[in-house]
């Protein structure tokens, strides 16, 4: 590939992933700041899990964030945001960082997907998997060596 197209895809690359780490260092951030839980209505809650036996949307995502909250798993979550994009910002070690948040951002898509009924929340947390796995794509040759044992042939 022409020297000049790789290195403005090293830019663009480069870019793409300072966007991402700013994202998740306010997502992770966001984690700690005092939210109150969800608002529940109490005969909602009986009329559908007690009567109906549903957790359906938006009433079971909103009970499984509310308990992810109290308990401090988003706390948990929000330390690894934190440090996946602290590794995403130096070169070095931005393939680190890509990669520990790809189970995070994955987990967080698919929650959205099956247990919340906002259609643009699935968009959005879409994009962000979608960007996520795209930056990683990049370092493909280094991943399958990394995998395989492939040694690069000298010239």
């Amino acid at each position: 590939m022409n020297p000049k197209i790789t290195r403005i895809l090293s830019y663009i690359h480069a870019l793409g992933t300072l966007v991402l780490a700013a994202f998740f260092l306010n997502a992770g951030i966001k984690k700690f700041s005092p939210k109150p839980l969800r608002p529940i209505d109490k005969d909602i809650l009986t009329e559908q899990i007690v009567v109906a036996e549903s957790y359906a949307p938006p009433l079971g995502y909103n009970l499984t964030m509310n308990t992810m909250r109290q308990s401090g798993f988003l706390k948990m979550i929000g330390v690894f945001q934190l440090l996946a994009a602290a590794l995403m910002i130096l070169p070095k070690t931005r393939l680190s960082g890509l990669l520990l948040l790809l189970p995070i951002i994955f987990n967080i898509f698919f929650i959205h997907v099956f247990m919340d009924n906002r259609m643009h929340e699935n968009v959005e947390t879409g994009i962000l998997l979608g960007a996520n796995v795209v930056l990683i794509l990049w370092y493909a040759r280094r991943i399958a060596r990394g995998l395989w044992g492939k040694q690069e042939k000298s010239a």
